[in-house]
């Protein structure tokens, strides 16, 4: 009888090209990501599309990588790292050629959509095979390379956007990007011996994977006729179909969310739960914020880019400091630091107007940079010390799928609120006042959100969650 079990793994050759293609794609995944968000409405009035085709443009996007992250983690197991990064190179590439041709409302959220698929499978992956192929002595120098190659793609994102704006159409947003991620997934796929094999007794259970897709897909489509009883009930079979999967995740040894962890486990639920409600207020601001400077301010995509810039910069500044800023303070000194300085940008936010100046928001974008600059590597390394180690692995994939899946929340909320505020309208000058008011109820749903947040980290203090914390570092670095 055949073993199932992988051959031995070869030894990796040519190191020095294998790691420049890995942190190419980690650069250039998250630099798409934002080039293309600063691009929308570039896109909405070159192809005169509706609100609600403007706002599928992010939840497209943020859908379909919440719905890869976590089967593609299994995936990267089952069939092994380097094929699936290979692969979504090729997809982001692929979706990048597909985006600048399209001439319709339709090829351009299946662009967006592609880009989600293939940025979930690249970060499934890369972070595993950059501890995996440099030699033990330069394990940590490498991962410190790549995390700042990640918040490099982050911060350069959007003033490549306008820059490219500038002087050229949105296509060239997608186009640039798009044929270096296929080179940088061809070499990879073809030129390179990183791990040639998998563990094929992995198992990606088909009905986990289907619950998982179905129930966030259905919450997705609601949010867009919530005024109707369709929407409605969509909404509610798509709750219903997520508590399931939860309920089979509970029950499965191998499962792709790890549930189990916050039955058990006080300080994974606060510091996970803490994580969701961050992400869930924070990452649509792009977004927002580029609809309200373009749209209602009048500034062109160049200085929205460098506007932009300020909350990327201040986290990459910020967080190579986070070891810095843990052997001098207490778990819950920096939570509470970064926690509370986050709902005052957002507060900024609420202040906004069409006659605001853009220092605001300057402001705003640079408290949240420097939160998040302050609190992810604290939030993953308190949940991370809370766990046993043979659960590292599996809390590590549920923290990064929390973190997508509050993003999820977050995009679908902004979907929501422009459908009922904006309709399938056009964004027109006559529209704006509706779409102030619109950024208005974001901004102050993302507030109540950074708020729980709060409550829930001096929660955990006044439980005495976090005694004991620092025993056990594990140099675990938020993945952007």
């Amino acid at each position: 009888m055949t073993s199932l079990a992988p051959p031995q793994e070869e030894e990796i050759t040519r190191i020095g090209l294998s790691l420049i293609v890995i942190l190419a794609g980690s650069f250039l995944a998250p630099l798409l990501m934002h080039s293309t968000t600063l691009a929308i409405p570039s896109m909405a009035v070159d192809l005169a599309l509706n609100a609600e085709a403007v706002s599928l443009l992010t939840l497209g996007h943020v859908l379909c990588s919440a719905c890869t992250v976590l089967p593609a983690g299994k995936l990267s197991d089952k069939y092994g790292r380097r094929r699936v990064y290979a692969c979504g190179t090729i997809i982001s590439g692929l979706a990048c050629m597909l985006g600048a041709g399209a001439n319709s409302a339709v090829l351009l959220i299946a662009a967006r959509c592609l880009q989600g698929v293939g940025g979930a499978l690249i970060f499934a992956s890369a972070l595993a095979l950059v501890n995996r192929i440099p030699p033990p002595a330069h394990k940590a120098r490498v991962m410190g390379i790549y995390i700042a190659v990640a918040y490099l793609g982050i911060v350069v994102g959007p003033p490549f956007g306008g820059m490219v704006l500038a002087v050229a159409s949105w296509h060239w947003v997608f186009l640039i990007p798009g044929i270096l991620l296929l080179i940088t997934g061809l070499v990879g796929l073809f030129g390179l011996d990183w791990e040639r094999y998998g563990n094929r007794q992995t198992r990606l259970r088909g009905l986990d994977t289907s619950l998982y897709v179905l129930s966030l897909s259905l919450i997705a489509v609601s949010v867009f006729k919530m005024d109707e009883l369709i929407g409605r009930l969509t909404l509610l079979i798509g709750l219903l179909a997520f508590i399931g999967f939860c309920w089979f995740q509970s029950h499965r040894r191998d499962p792709l969310l790890q549930v189990a962890l916050f039955r058990h486990n006080a300080v994974f639920t606060v510091m996970g739960s803490t994580y969701f409600l961050v992400y869930s207020a924070i990452l649509a601001l792009a977004f927002t914020l580029t609809l309200y400077l373009q749209y209602l301010l009048g500034i062109d995509a160049l200085t929205t880019g460098w506007i932009l810039l300020s909350q990327a910069l201040m986290t990459a500044l910020i967080a190579p400091a986070s070891g810095w800023l843990s052997e001098r303070f207490k778990v819950h000194q920096l939570l509470l630091f970064g926690t509370s300085s986050m709902v005052l940008g957002i507060a900024c936010f609420n202040a906004l107007d069409a006659d605001q100046s853009v220092w605001v928001v300057l402001l705003g974008l640079s408290l949240v940079g420097l939160s998040v600059g302050v609190m992810d590597t604290q939030i993953i390394n308190a949940a991370l010390n809370s766990v046993a180690a043979e659960d590292l692995g599996s809390a590590s994939a549920t923290l990064n799928g929390l973190r997508t899946m509050g993003g999820f929340v977050g995009v679908g909320l902004v979907s929501f609120l422009m459908s009922q505020y904006l309709g399938k309208q056009e964004i027109v000058p006559a529209l704006y006042p509706a779409l102030t008011q619109m950024l208005h109820s974001y901004f102050i749903i993302s507030t109540v959100l950074v708020s729980l947040a709060l409550a829930l980290v001096v929660w955990g203090y006044t439980q005495g969650l976090y005694s004991g914390l620092n025993t056990r570092k594990h140099h675990d670095k938020p993945k952007p």
